[in-house]
């Protein structure tokens, strides 16, 4: 009995043989599909996606990149470098020894109005800026401050790397559409101002990100954050002069 064989592109056919929808080869592969322009390279493709994520974890706090760092602050000292894959936050704050919650305020105009200058005791407030998480008052001993954040995203780098830090059923349609979309976008320049393609994918991207926003937001808003209560005897427990 005679054998068929399906003879298939050799590029095409390993990536899609070998490589998962979420790979960074899959996704890659599914973009150059829809383009269909030998033109625009694998390495641009993988760029435009590389970009789709960083603009994806930019927009929403993905709670699959929360992280936490310790700070460590020293007799007299009022500010440390913040965590250097930071992107949103701080989020809370805690201090050890002791576990007293820390509050986080929105920027650093609010921490000068809310503890004076110069002021030395037990860290109660704190605030970013610059590159650096700000407290006062300043403590006498030394301690650290444990911070919750969200990270910025693993870069996508190898043929198997994942966007692990999306929700599987729309890593795809997010990294495809916004790829898509901006190498549509330089295809189509000079196409009369009609960039349909752009304008298609770029509809797809919101409407996946607007999925994905849906996805993260929390059901129940807590105003305020609970405090940590405090086992045993600390100095560093709260006391009366909690504000």
């Amino acid at each position: 009995m005679a054998e068929a064989h399906i003879s298939l592109p050799r590029a095409a056919a390993e990536g899609l043989r070998v490589a998962c929808p979420d790979t960074l080869a899959g996704l890659v592969a599914e973009v150059a599909g829809i383009l269909a322009d030998p033109a625009v390279a694998e390495e641009e493709i993988a760029r435009a996606l590389a970009r789709g994520l960083f603009a994806v974890a930019g927009r929403v706090r993905l709670p699959w990149l929360a992280a936490e760092a310790r700070l460590p602050f020293g007799p007299g000292q009022g500010d440390a470098a913040l965590p250097a894959d930071l992107q949103h936050g701080p989020t809370d704050a805690f201090l050890l020894p002791g576990r007293c919650r820390v509050r986080v305020l929105p920027d650093l105009a609010t921490l000068r109005r809310s503890v004076r200058y110069g002021a030395r005791g037990r860290i109660r407030v704190a605030a970013a800026g610059a590159g650096r998480l700000f407290v006062r008052p300043v403590p006498v001993t030394a301690v650290e401050v444990v911070l919750s954040y969200h990270r910025l995203p693993d870069t996508l780098v190898a043929p198997s790397d994942r966007p692990a830090c999306l929700p599987p059923h729309l890593a795809g349609p997010l990294l495809v559409s916004f790829a898509c979309r901006e190498c549509f976008e330089r295809l189509e320049e000079g196409a009369g101002g009609k960039k349909i393609q752009t304008t298609a994918y770029g509809v797809r991207f919101d409407a996946a990100l607007a999925e994905l926003l849906a996805l993260c937001r929390p059901s129940v808003f807590q105003d305020e954050p609970v405090d940590l209560p405090v086992v045993g005897e600390s100095s560093y427990a709260f006391g009366e002069d909690w504000p």
